[in-house]
């Protein structure tokens, strides 16, 4: 990473300059000072070295420490990738990182199949993380700047993202926003509940397509909290189709839906590397293209 000093940055210390337009922390600090990885004018310097107007600072991010995810080669959609990031269309039925209950052919263990391949070697970060059955648009970071730069993107909500659901029932309201704060639930370890002791939650909705039966709303987050968009949809009266957690399971079958009709469809983020804003798109995947016919269908019996 490269970086050519300013007038503002005139008579700064290294460090200074390299909190303020890179937002190290302190951990990377660390790594700089053990490694040597910083130069100025190609030149070795210290973090507290003094830097004038038009010098050129170079920082050398050294390589990441072993991954420990076996190499899978599951098929990847992927959209971009540069030396930091990347962004791929994840399919429905894919788990993004190894758990418990599914500790092989994840998107993670793709992922370090996929930079073998390229005889790279990176720890897996996803910068957000979609369920398994959610489809559509997911970023991780290949290196921890990265990572921690476009997680405090999230943090100030300056990370956008939007999503398409299908949902039970007539959404009568064009648009409208859910503030209700989420939390576990006490009964059910694996759900999250609308509860007054929960963290923030806000999620804006504006209905696409609204049908007797169903209706299909475009969805964009706020705050990112877990399950977030599936439970604030059930809280409203209106559960995604195929959701048998929040919704149920005979609505699924009636639908022929497997899986929950949520679609990570839109996201705009600013690069860590040279701050311009960059958008992706993922089109409506073909399940649930085929689900939105049979509501019109069923709307025109």
């Amino acid at each position: 990473m490269t970086h050519r000093v300013d007038e503002s940055e005139d008579g700064k210390m290294v460090r200074q300059v390299l909190r303020n337009r890179f937002r190290f922390s302190r951990r990377q600090f660390r790594r700089l000072k053990v490694t040597d990885g910083v130069r100025v004018n190609g030149s070795f310097a210290y973090l507290t070295s003094r830097v004038k107007t038009g010098d050129v600072i170079t920082v050398t991010l050294t390589d990441e420490e072993p991954v420990h995810i076996p190499p899978q080669p599951v098929p990847l959609h992927i959209l971009y990738e540069d030396e930091d990031l990347l962004v791929l269309d994840k399919q429905p039925g894919v788990v993004v990182h190894p758990t418990k209950d599914y500790r092989d052919w994840t998107l993670a263990n793709g992922l370090v199949h996929h930079w073998r391949e390229r005889g790279e070697a990176h720890q897996v970060r996803p910068v957000t993380r979609l369920d398994k059955e959610t489809s559509g648009l997911i970023v991780f970071a290949k290196h921890a700047h990265a990572h921690a730069f476009l997680s405090g993107q999230m943090a100030n909500k300056r990370y956008e993202r939007e999503y398409l659901a299908i949902v039970n029932g007539h959404v009568s309201r064009a648009s409208g926003t859910i503030d209700a704060p989420i939390g576990r639930d006490p009964a059910h370890t694996s759900r999250r509940i609308v509860t007054p002791d929960g963290a923030e939650a806000v999620t804006h909705y504006r209905v696409e397509a609204a049908f007797s039966k169903a209706s299909l709303v475009r969805l964009s987050l706020q705050t990112g909290r877990t399950h977030q968009i599936r439970v604030h949809l059930a809280h409203l009266g209106h559960p995604i189709i195929g959701d048998t957690l929040y919704g149920n399971e005979e609505d699924a079958a009636m639908w022929g839906m497997e899986r929950q009709a949520l679609h990570a469809a839109r996201l705009t983020l600013i690069h860590p590397r040279d701050k311009s804003p960059r958008t992706w798109e993922s089109p409506m995947p073909a399940d649930m293209k085929q689900l939105l016919d049979r509501v019109k269908q069923a709307e025109n019996k």
